[in-house]
C-alpha cells in the first residue's frame, strides 16, 4: 500500500549522525591539524558515580596567540591572559572540526585567544578501554552528560597555568552544536558563551511540536525554490513528480519506460522504490547547499571525498527549470488535488493516488511529457549519485534491498555489531531487573536505565567506527529525531504520516518506556552497561537539560542556515522561525539570540570565509564577533569585582 511507504523507510533508516564536514577548496594559508600541539588529558571515566578509571582524550591546542588580555584589546588585570576558544567535538575525529572551523581561528590571533579542539569520548582515539581491563559497564559511560563533564575538567586543567581566570567560549556545529548550547546552560560557571551552530536540539520527541515537525522538509523544499536562489517552478515539478511517475510506473511497461527515462542499470522493480531513490538526495544536498564545491556530506555519509557543486540544489534545479505542461487543481497544501500531464491524470488525496495509468498505451504515455520530467528528476538526483560523474546507468534498490542493507550496516559496518546475538543475552525480564524509573512520572534514568550488576568484563575486540561516539549517545541517552514530511508544504510525497489529523503522539506513540533497549546487541558484542529498556520520548535529555524551556539563559548564539534541514528543529524565540529576520531576541537582554542566515546550509558560519559565501555570511560574522567580545569582556569585568 503505497501511504506505508515512509513508514517503511523510516523503520528501515537507522538513526544518522548529524555533523560532520569538510570544505573541498583548501587554501595553504588557512590552519589546519598541522598548526595543532596535540595532547592526551587524563580524563575521568565516570564524572557522577564511585567507578573509578581515566581514559586518554585527544585535544589539539594552539597557543602562538595566547597572550594577555589587554593585548588582545581587552580591559583587565594586567596578569589576566586571554580567552579561550573551545571547540565542544562531536561525532567524528576531531581532525574534521580543527580544519574547518573557520570562525574559531579567524577570532582568535586579533583576541589574543587559546584555540582548543577537543575529542568526544568514545571516538576511535579517545575511549576507556573496551576489552580486557576495562571498566565495569564499560559502554554505559557514552553519554551528553559525561561528555559536558569532560569539558568542564579539560577546561579546569587549561586554567590552571594560570591565576586569573581565562574566559571561555564554545563552539560546536550540529551535534557539536548542542553540546556548546548544552556545556552553557549546564555550565555556565565554566564557559561564558556559546556559539551553537545548526544544533537541532528542539528535534526531541517532546520539544518537537506538530506545528514543526515538516519544517525540515520545508527547509529543503526552501532551497529549490525562488526564495533559495533556485526557481518556484522547480520546486512545483518535483512537487507533481512523484504522483506522476508512480501512475506511470502502473501502466503495463511503465516501469520499463521509467527505467530507460532515469537511465537505470536494470528496469525498477516497483514504482514506489523510484519514488523513494530520486527523493532520498534531497535532504543531503540541502545539507551541502553551500556556495563553493564542499566534500561536507560526500565525505560523511555519501560516495567519498568528491565534492558536491557549488550550489548544489540549484545545480540539481537546472533540469526542472522549465514548463513540462503540467496542470494542478486543486490544493498542494492540503494535499488534495488532481494532476494532468498530456493523456496522464492522477488524483492525489493525502497518501492514497488513482489515476489513469493502468489504461494508457506506451504512445499516451511517451506524448504526454512525463518521460522528459523523468529524466528530469534523474538529473536533479544524479547531483548527489553521479557526484563522480563517471556512472553510465544509475541503481534503483528494490525497498526489500535498502531494508537489508540498512539493516546490516546499522548493525555491523556502522556501529559494529554481530546481526546475530550469542546466547545468553540478558534482557529486563530474565535478569530481574529493578524498576526504573523510580517513581511514575520520573523521567528516564540516565547512563543505563536498569543498572544490573555486571559480572562478565567487557570484551569487545572490533575496530570502532568514526562515529562511534553516535551510535553510543543515541542508545544511551535515547536521543530522538522526530519529524515529518509531505504534509503540504514540501516537495516531497506521499506523506510520512498515515492521515491528516496526526500528532505527535500518533508518530513517537504513548509515553512510557517500552522493553528492548540496545543492551542485547551491544552485549552481543562484549560491550556491556546500554539501556536494556528504550524511550522514544527521550525524556530523561529532556529533563535534564530543560525541554523548550531556555529563555532564562544568558550569552548563546543559536545559529541556522535557513537552507538547511536542520534548522527546523533549531531554538527560536516564541513565533520565531528560520523564515523570519536575521536576528531573533530569545532572552530579553538579547545576549541569547537566534541567528538566520537566508543562504546559508549546514553551519556555514563556523566555516572559513570565502568570497563566495552570501552576504548574509559576513553579516553573521558580525554579530558573532561583537557577541564574543562582549561576553569575554563581561567576564573580565565579573572576575575583577
Amino acid at each position: 500500500m503505497l501511504s506505508a511507504l515512509p513508514a517503511l523507510l523510516a523503520a528501515i533508516a537507522p538513526p544518522r549522525p548529524i555533523g560532520g564536514w569538510r570544505q573541498a577548496e583548501r587554501l595553504d594559508a588557512r590552519p589546519s591539524t598541522a598548526n595543532c600541539t596535540w595532547k592526551l588529558f587524563n580524563q575521568t571515566l565516570d564524572h557522577f558515580g564511585a567507578v573509578g578509571g581515566t581514559f586518554p582524550q585527544r585535544y589539539c591546542v594552539y597557543d602562538k596567540w595566547w597572550r594577555s588580555a589587554t593585548q588582545g584589546g581587552f580591559h583587565a588585570a594586567s596578569d589576566a591572559p586571554g580567552p579561550i576558544l573551545f571547540y565542544t567535538g562531536n561525532e567524528s575525529p576531531v581532525e574534521e572540526y580543527v580544519n574547518n572551523t573557520g570562525l574559531m581561528w579567524e577570532l582568535a590571533e586579533g583576541m589574543g585567544a587559546l584555540v582548543v579542539f577537543a575529542e568526544h569520548r568514545y571516538e576511535p582515539l579517545s575511549h576507556p578501554a573496551l576489552c580486557g581491563h576495562a571498566p565495569r559497564l564499560c559502554f554505559a559511560y557514552c553519554t551528553t552528560a559525561q561528555a559536558l563533564a569532560d569539558w568542564g575538567a579539560l577546561l579546569a586543567h587549561l586554567r590552571a597555568r594560570h591565576a586569573v581566570r581565562a574566559p571561555a567560549v564554545a563552539f560546536g556545529g550540529s551535534y557539536g552544536g548542542m553540546l556548546a548550547g548544552w556545556l552553557r546552560i549546564k555550565y555556565p560557571e565554566v564557559v561564558d558563551g556559546a556559539i551553537a551552530a545548526s544544533a537541532p536540539i528542539w528535534q526531541l520527541a517532546q520539544t518537537v511540536v506538530k506545528e514543526t515537525l515538516d519544517l525540515p522538509s520545508v527547509a529543503i523544499t526552501r532551497g529549490v525554490s525562488a526564495v533559495g536562489g533556485a526557481t518556484d517552478m522547480c520546486r512545483d515539478n518535483l512537487r507533481a513528480a512523484w504522483p506522476l511517475l508512480r501512475e506511470v510506473g502502473r501502466a503495463k511497461g511503465g516501469l520499463r519506460l521509467l527505467g530507460e527515462s532515469m537511465r537505470t542499470c536494470r528496469t525498477p522493480s516497483g514504482e514506489d522504490d523510484v519514488l523513494q531513490w530520486g527523493q532520498y538526495p534531497f535532504f543531503l544536498l540541502a545539507e551541502g547547499n553551500y556556495p563553493f564545491p564542499s566534500t561536507y556530506i560526500t565525505f560523511s555519509v555519501g560516495p567519498g571525498l568528491e565534492p558536491l557543486p557549488a550550489w548544489p540544489m540549484r545545480a540539481a534545479c537546472a533540469s526542472l527549470n522549465r514548463d513540462f505542461g503540467i496542470h494542478l487543481d486543486g490544493s498542494a497544501r492540503a494535499v488534495n488535488y488532481t494532476l494532468r500531464l498530456g493523456a496522464l491524470q492522477v488524483r492525489v488525496d493525502w497518501g492514497e493516488a488513482s489515476g489513469n495509468g493502468p489504461t494508457l498505451t506506451e504512445a499516451e504515455i511517451r506524448e504526454s511529457g512525463v518521460l522528459a520530467l523523468a529524466t528530469a528528476v534523474a538529473d536533479a538526483a544524479g547531483v548527489w549519485y553521479n557526484v563522480t560523474k563517471d556512472k553510465p546507468c544509475y541503481e534503483v534498490a528494490s525497498l526489500r534491498e535498502a531494508a537489508s542493507r540498512s539493516e546490516a550496516g546499522s548493525r555491523s559496518e556502522t556501529v559494529g555489531i554481530d546481526p546475530t546475538p550469542t546466547q545468553g543475552v540478558r534482557t529486563a525480564s530474565n535478569e530481574g531487573c529493578a524498576a526504573c524509573p523510580p517513581c511514575e512520572g520520573c523521567p528516564p534514568c540516565p547512563v543505563a536505565y536498569c543498572n544490573w550488576e555486571e559480572a562478565t568484563p567487557c570484551s569487545y575486540t572490533r575496530t570502532l567506527s568514526k562515529t562511534f561516539s553516535w551510535e553510543g549517545i543515541c542508545c544511551n541517552d535515547a536521543l530522538s529525531q522526530v519529524d515529518a514530511q509531505g504534509v503540504g508544504r514540501d516537495i516531497f510525497w506521499p506523506p510520512s504520516v498515515p492521515h491528516r489529523n496526526y500528532t505527535v503522539e500518533s508518530i513517537v506513540g504513548p509515553h512510557e518506556l517500552r522493553p528492548g533497549g540496545c543492551a542485547a546487541t551491544y552485549d552481543a558484542q562484549g560491550l556491556r552497561g546500554a539501556p536494556m529498556v528504550s524511550d522514544p520520548w527521550s525524556g530523561w535529555m529532556t529533563a535534564y537539560y530543560g525541554g523548550r524551556n531556555i529563555s532564562s539563559h544568558r550569552n548563546i548564539i543559536w545559529s541556522n542556515g535557513a537552507l538547511d534541514p536542520w534548522s527546523g528543529q533549531g531554538v527560536y524565540p516564541p513565533g520565531g522561525s528560520a523564515d523570519g529576520p536575521m536576528v531573533q531576541n530569545i532572552s530579553q537582554d538579547g545576549s541569547q539570540i537566534a541567528l538566520v542566515l537566508d543562504l546559508g546550509a549546514h553551519h556555514l558560519d563556523l566555516m572559513f570565509s570565502d568570497p563566495r559565501n552570501p552576504p548574509c555570511f559576513t553579516e553573521a560574522r558580525k554579530i558573532e564577533k561583537r557577541m564574543i567580545r562582549e561576553w569575554i569582556q563581561e567576564a573580565y569585568d565579573t572576575n575583577r569585582a
